[in-house]
């Protein structure tokens, strides 16, 4: 029987969710791409699940798109091949998740290795991991909304040296660009970010998926459209029962002082 190719795993109100294809070195293909849509469809409808981890399993994050089946597909010059194998509803689901999702990049980060974390909120590496946009490489170009994110988060001078020499670079630079948030000793990776999913986990739920639409709109509107967005959802959660007792429980500790 063939294993799943992403691994579910609860810990607490944290999802774990691992890329299984290490002997392919977590390389995408269309089941990994239907079974990661379908575990996060299930994440986003289970209330008990607060925040999303995705890593690899093995020595890799991701080796980018699955070169065998670019292959097949180049060969077959079948322009229906093409269209479902780079649909666009996995990065669609990712960019709309409305939980915290966190990629825990535990190896190398190559090409969809590379640009499937940008989608997500933070990211973590092992100080082993190696980066590589690597598209031009094989002869194709930047997808998974990179070409918008990459610029804003990078900077365009920055985005357009790693697109076009499609060269690897290393945890630390990484760091220094501001593509990552932490770097880890590889064994630490894991529990690192496991902790912070548990950080975020204990606030109430309601007002961390708000405040992640609100930094959301707020990186892709005008000044005037982030204010009136940001007060509807402030206005929103000053509504939810999770906020009133989170003000009822620092009363309490105020007055215990």
């Amino acid at each position: 029987m063939d294993q799943p190719t992403v691994l579910m795993e609860d810990q607490g109100a944290v999802r774990l969710l691992t890329l299984n294809r290490p002997q392919q070195l977590n390389a995408l293909n269309e089941t990994m791409g239907r079974e990661l849509m379908a575990a996060l469809g299930q994440a986003r409808q289970d209330d008990a699940v607060a925040v999303v981890v995705i890593t690899g399993a093995g020595r890799a994050f991701s080796a980018g798109g699955d070169l065998q089946r670019f292959h097949a597909m180049a060969q077959a010059g079948d322009f229906h091949q093409r269209q479902r194998f780079t649909d666009l509803e996995l990065p669609r689901v990712m960019a709309n998740f409305p939980k915290p999702l966190i990629a825990a990049i535990n190896g190398p980060a190559v090409g969809w290795g590379f640009t499937m974390p940008l989608l997500c909120d933070l990211r973590l590496a092992s100080q082993e991991a190696v980066f590589s946009c690597a598209f031009v490489r094989v002869g194709l170009t930047p997808e998974f909304g990179s070409s918008y994110i990459l610029p804003r988060m990078l900077g365009l001078g920055r985005a357009m040296e790693l697109v076009l020499t499609a060269r690897e670079f290393g945890a630390a630079e990484a760091l220094a660009l501001g593509f990552l948030n932490r770097v880890t000793a590889p064994g630490d990776l894991l529990p690192a970010a496991l902790d912070l999913a548990q950080a975020i986990a204990r606030h109430p739920q309601p007002a961390i998926r708000m405040a992640k639409a609100i930094l959301r709109h707020g990186a892709e509107s005008t000044l005037e459209q982030t204010m009136g967005y940001e007060i509807e959802l402030f206005r929103q959660a000053m509504a939810t029962p999770e906020h009133l007792r989170a003000v009822e429980a620092m009363l309490a500790q105020i007055r215990a002082k």
